[in-house]
């Protein structure tokens, strides 16, 4: 009898722990139209500053053991990405002001959100001109010594920004998947 309430002790607690592993996948709530469009050009605007991000990284990977001739290729790639963004921003800040944000909430993240932009908008224009600069002909040595300094000036701004652009998205109740998470197979 002894053995018999062992085995059900282990199924039950196996059947438990099974249990208790199991995570609730629901899909995302369905957005209006105009939450649809914030969305869009802000996610449009983030993958702009992805591609600061990773020029940034190519950069301090590389700036210790590169030729200057690459070291100059790099910091042109970094003004390239500052230009896109310079330009994506005003979509992006419009997009914001439009939003339907007439909540107490939602309004409070949404003047957040655009003077988050505002401030975001210093940063990456002077990040353009800083490796505009470097990115000259004979500026190799120059962007060894300073260009990472300048690269996590803008990163960390960048950073301060999508902090308040995840509040916002929760205030508008807008779901968005963390860059390179993949959708669940099961959810949808």
């Amino acid at each position: 009898m002894n053995r018999w309430c062992l085995v059900v002790i282990v199924v039950v607690m196996t059947f438990a722990q099974n249990l208790a592993a199991q995570t609730v996948v629901r899909p995302a709530p369905v957005l209006d139209a105009g939450r649809v469009t914030v969305r869009d050009a802000l996610l449009s605007f983030r993958d702009s500053l992805n591609s600061i991000d990773a020029a940034a990284s190519r950069l301090q990977r590389d700036y210790r053991q590169a030729s200057t001739a690459a070291l100059l290729s790099r910091a042109r790639v970094m003004r390239e990405a500052c230009a896109r963004s310079v330009r994506g921003l005003p979509a992006a800040r419009d997009a914001v002001l439009t939003a339907d944000a007439s909540e107490g909430q939602r309004a409070r993240r949404q003047a957040e959100l655009v003077k988050a932009l505002d401030r975001l908008k210093k940063p990456l224009v002077r990040c353009e001109s800083d490796f505009a600069a470097m990115s000259q002909k004979g500026e190799g040595e120059k962007v060894r010594g300073y260009a990472n300094e300048r690269a996590r000036q803008v990163l960390a701004a960048m950073r301060q920004y999508e902090h308040v652009l995840g509040t916002f998205f929760g205030a508008m109740g807008i779901r968005v998947p963390s860059l390179g998470g993949r959708a669940h197979p099961l959810a949808g």
